[in-house]
C-alpha cells in the first residue's frame, strides 16, 4: 500500500505542477508579447499548452490512484472480500470494483488474493515445490514426492526431501 500512496502523492505534485505552467504560462506570454521578448512568449505558450492539456489528463489519474487505494484499504484494513460491499462502501460500481482489484492484482499492489466470483479469497498456503538436477542428464526437475523419476532420461530418484 506504502507504494501506491507514494506514487499517488508524486502524481498530485506532477498535477500541481502542471497548473503552473498554466498559470506562469499565462503571465509569459503576457508579458513576452508586451515587452518584446520572444524567447518568454515561446516558454508561455509552451507553458499554457503543457498545463491546458496536461494538468486534466493528470488529475484523471489522480482519482483513479485514489479509487485504487480506497479499495485496497477497504480488503486490507476493513477486511472487505465481497466485490458487491466493496463497491458500496466506497461508491463505486461492482464493475469498477472488479477492473480495479483486476488491476491491484495484476501490478502486484494486491497480493495473496484471487477473485472467485463475486468475492474475493485468500489464497491458501501452497505445498512448497523442490527443485533438483537429475545426477545423470543434469536437467532441472521439479518433485513434490519423495520418490520420483526423471521426466527427460527416465532415471528413477530417490531424493530425501526432509533435512
Amino acid at each position: 500500500m506504502n507504494k501506491l500512496k507514494s506514487t499517488h502523492i508524486k502524481t498530485l505534485i506532477f498535477c500541481i505542477l502542471l497548473f503552473c505552467f498554466f498559470v506562469f504560462g499565462i503571465l509569459g506570454i503576457i508579458f513576452g508579447a508586451t515587452k518584446g521578448i520572444t524567447f518568454l512568449l515561446v516558454v508561455g505558450i509552451v507553458g499554457v499548452v503543457l498545463g491546458f492539456y496536461g494538468t486534466p489528463i493528470a488529475f484523471v489519474k489522480y482519482v483513479e490512484q485514489k479509487t485504487n487505494i480506497a479499495v485496497l484499504d477497504c480488503i486490507i484494513n476493513d477486511n472487505l472480500l465481497n466485490i458487491n460491499s466493496i463497491a458500496s462502501s466506497i461508491g463505486q460500481k461492482p464493475k469498477a470494483v472488479l477492473s480495479t482489484i483486476n488491476f491491484l492484482i495484476t501490478n502486484r499492489y494486491l497480493k495473496g488474493y484471487l477473485i472467485e466470483g463475486e468475492v474475493l479469497k485468500p489464497i491458501q498456503n501452497q505445498e512448497t515445490v523442490i527443485t533438483h538436477k537429475c545426477p545423470y542428464c543434469g536437467a532441472t526437475l521439479a518433485l513434490d514426492k519423495e520418490i520420483s523419476a526423471c521426466e527427460y532420461c527416465g532415471a528413477r530418484l530417490k531424493i530425501n526431501t526432509k533435512k
